[in-house]
């Protein structure tokens, strides 16, 4: 691979892995600070549906139901965003990330207008909760329309399995994957643990400036990537010459 191709493909890595960092904060305030839900982890509303719906004690069906059902929600606005820009030759994946950026933001002013720096009540929570989990539907979306390997950046757990394939092949040589492609499935697992740790520091602000920290590192990723000409996604079966675009 050229060297030019390399950084390429670093570069947009590294904005892949801010991405995975900020859906774990998501994900620590929703869960932490917003009942039991999760905003980009479908399989744990999922989960948390499954044992509602078998009484269990302390879970409610209402706030899974509704993620779920928003997560969705914002995989359907997605697509039909991108298969409608993309196919005119437009910017899609900018258009996308300041999307996403607008939504968390405006999730984070209405907390804070709601509640300030405090716990929200049960209806704002419920709210909050619908637009984090359509923007993170809309943003899984538009990852597979990107393509980039191994950085979902909602989720962890193929990415969690192939970085350890790599670690119990470190004799093997040739069945090794390649450098880069280890560290991005290892840059998912980390990326999605310090997001975690970040938001729930960030939560102790309250939701609401949290919600607006983290929309503020989108808005610092979404303005990178619009002002780099060459910050572009590696070549993939959906985009061949590499460019979203």
């Amino acid at each position: 691979m050229q060297i030019g191709a390399v950084r390429g493909e670093v570069r947009i890595s590294i904005v892949m892995f801010t991405l995975t960092a900020t859906a774990g904060a998501i994900d620590a305030v929703t869960f932490l600070g917003l009942g039991r839900a999760f905003a980009a982890l479908a399989t744990g509303n999922v989960l948390l549906l499954s044992f509602g719906v078998a009484n269990a004690p302390g879970i409610s069906i209402a706030p899974p139901a509704e993620a779920l059902a928003a997560f969705v929600g914002g995989v359907a606005a997605a697509h039909a965003i991108v298969v409608s820009v993309s196919g005119r030759g437009r910017r899609w994946y900018v258009v996308a990330l300041a999307g996403e950026v607008a939504v968390i933001a405006g999730a984070g002013v209405y907390a804070v207008i709601v509640s300030g720096t405090h716990s929200l009540p049960e209806h704002a929570r419920a709210i909050v909760v619908v637009l984090l989990a359509g923007t993170m539907g809309w943003r899984t979306r538009t990852m597979i329309e990107a393509g980039i390997p191994d950085m979902p950046t909602t989720a962890v757990q193929v990415s969690l399995v192939k970085a350890l394939v790599d670690v119990l092949s470190f004799r093997t040589g040739p069945a090794r994957a390649p450098a880069l492609a280890r560290a991005r499935r290892a840059a998912t697992v980390v990326g999605v643990f310090t997001g975690g740790v970040i938001g729930a520091l960030l939560l102790r602000l309250g939701p609401g400036p949290a919600l607006l920290g983290i929309a503020g590192i989108e808005a610092c990723v979404a303005a990178l990537y619009s002002r780099a000409p060459r910050l572009r996604p590696p070549a993939s079966e959906g985009h061949p010459s590499g460019d979203p675009e």
